[in-house]
């Protein structure tokens, strides 16, 4: 590059710039203009100049500068930038950038407006043309690369002073054409209620006569007989499509999803939608790279989750096997309404609403840390919440209802006579209970706790509102997965994880009171 400072001119006919006119001085760096550089020249439209013109950089300066009577052109400065490494064979540099702004002269035509072509290695060629030039206002790319760079309708663009114009570049995918939504009109309501009603006509006698033998069979089934035909298949129909669809597929679908990346909508079903494993390592070993071999954080949590779950379970058997056993063997009359009552009432509300309320007992301004300072008790207020206290009684006191009632189911079905037979041949009350009661409570049993452990284990609400900072519930992570994290195939394989675990503790349940599935049920 040349210094385009205008040569010092003396005599009579020398031309000196008027004063209004700004000449910006341009910097120069030869080391900058050898092959290898970037140089960017952006050239500005500018008004045209009074009568004397910019004298030719190369003309000798012993010549005096005549003025000129045409048009000025513009100017133009250009700052060297810093060159970019060149490749390794000493060719051309690997990076080669040159955007362009056309100069616009009053006057000028539009069909010689230049281009703009910037030029990515590797990416092909983009050339996008202004309006008047040559093209379709769109960017044509050369290659085989991703990039796009448009015009958005540059005929169409919004007034401006004279002697300006506005560029803008639109980088990006082209809009995919969405597929407009099909309604559903009265013609084609009317036309399938007819067409079913048709049908209905015309199959309708030859289903009543295959029908009869189908019914002769069915009869002869003892659910059937007990229940009748209609209300025999409404059952069963309704049972099996309950299994079917709120318990089979969900779970079917829940582990599909915990075998599958993390993806973003536009790219499930794509080539990287394969089944992977990786939820499952990272529940065990955490991150890859992790100073710590497994990841003990959530598989403590796992852990503290599950006895937590196994502790509230006995608690509530040790606590409601009592008041059954009195319910189906001593109460009578109104005193057992009573009792049912009692239990019901407060089973009505809510059970968030229950949880805040434990929330106010246990506080440490609540009801009992009240209570005892009033009374002298202790000195100092109780952390019930801190130290867990209050999440084990509420979740204890959420599910008593499932174990108290197929305890009293099963123990009221035993004969009373029973019990006298062994206090007369002289049998503690402990051995009436663990020779004669619990054996034959074991269906109850088995039922009560199952069911309270399993929901004690993906209890959620409660540990949210009565547990503490060190109190982290294995369905709290699930749901931070799902929700804060947004990784639903990591959150899908922790509940996976937690629905085996329960799925073996029903088993194990089942083994120690050897009872099958089907007695279960029945309590």
């Amino acid at each position: 590059m040349s210094n385009l400072a205008p040569p010092p001119l003396s005599g009579a006919g020398a031309w000196a710039p008027p004063e209004d006119l700004n000449l910006l001085p341009v910097q120069s760096d030869t080391a900058q203009d050898q092959d290898g550089g970037i140089s960017i020249t952006p050239s500005l439209p500018t008004p045209s100049l009074p009568n004397p013109s910019l004298p030719d950089p190369n003309q000798d300066p012993g010549e005096d500068a005549a003025p000129s009577t045409s048009t000025g052109p513009a100017i133009s400065p250009s700052l060297p930038t810093p060159s970019l490494p060149s490749a390794d064979d000493g060719s051309s540099p690997l990076q080669s950038i040159t955007p362009s702004m056309p100069s616009f002269t009053p006057g000028q035509s539009d069909d010689s407006t230049p281009a703009i072509t910037p030029s990515l290695p590797g990416s092909g060629t983009v050339t996008p043309s202004l309006g008047g030039a040559q093209g379709t206002g769109q960017g044509n790319v050369v290659g085989q690369g991703g990039l796009s760079i448009s015009i958005d309708n540059p005929d169409q663009l919004p007034s401006l002073p004279p002697g300006t114009r506005e560029l803008k570049l639109v980088i990006g995918r082209e809009a995919q054409p969405q597929a407009e939504k099909e309604t559903i009109g009265f013609f084609d309501i009317f036309s399938a209620v007819f067409l079913a009603i048709v049908l209905a006509f015309l199959i309708g006698p030859w289903l009543q006569k295959k029908s009869q033998g189908f019914g002769a069979h069915l009869n002869a089934i003892t659910f059937v007989q007990k229940n009748g035909v209609a209300v025999s298949i409404y059952l069963l129909a309704f049972t099996f499509g309950w299994i079917i669809f709120m318990i089979v597929l969900p779970q079917i679908l829940m582990f599909d999803f915990s075998l599958r990346f993390n993806l973003p909508p536009s790219e499930i079903g794509g080539p990287r939608d394969v089944w992977t494993l990786k939820n499952y390592e990272y529940l065990l070993f955490g991150r890859p790279g992790d100073e710590e071999f497994f990841n003990y954080l959530h598989l403590q949590v796992l852990l503290r989750t599950i006895l937590a779950a196994v502790f509230v379970t006995l608690f509530d058997f040790a606590m409601c096997y009592p008041l059954a056993f009195f319910m189906a063997q001593v109460a009578k009359g109104g005193n057992k309404r009573l009792l049912f009552l009692c239990l019901l009432l407060p089973f009505w509300v809510n059970e968030i609403l229950r949880a805040f309320a434990f929330t106010l007992i246990f506080a440490e301004q609540g009801l009992i840390n009240t209570v005892m300072l009033g009374i002298g008790i202790w000195s100092a207020p109780m952390e019930f919440i801190q130290t867990d206290i209050a999440l084990y009684t509420g979740l204890t006191y959420a599910y008593i209802l499932l174990m108290i009632f197929p305890l009293y189911n099963a123990i009221e079905s035993l004969d009373h006579n029973q019990i006298e037979a062994a206090r007369d041949l002289g049998s503690p009350w402990w051995r009436i209970h663990y020779r004669v009661v619990m054996p034959h409570a074991k269906p109850g049993i088995a039922s009560g706790c199952t069911m309270v452990f399993m929901l004690t284990a993906g209890a959620l609400a409660a540990p949210n509102i009565l547990g503490g900072p060190s109190s982290l519930w294995f369905t709290q992570v699930i749901y931070q997965w799902f929700n804060t994290g947004g990784n639903w195939p990591q959150g899908s394989a922790y509940a996976f994880v937690l629905l085996i675990i329960c799925i073996i503790f029903v088993q194990l349940v089942m083994k120690v009171f050897k009872v099958s599935l089907g007695d279960i049920a029945k309590r």
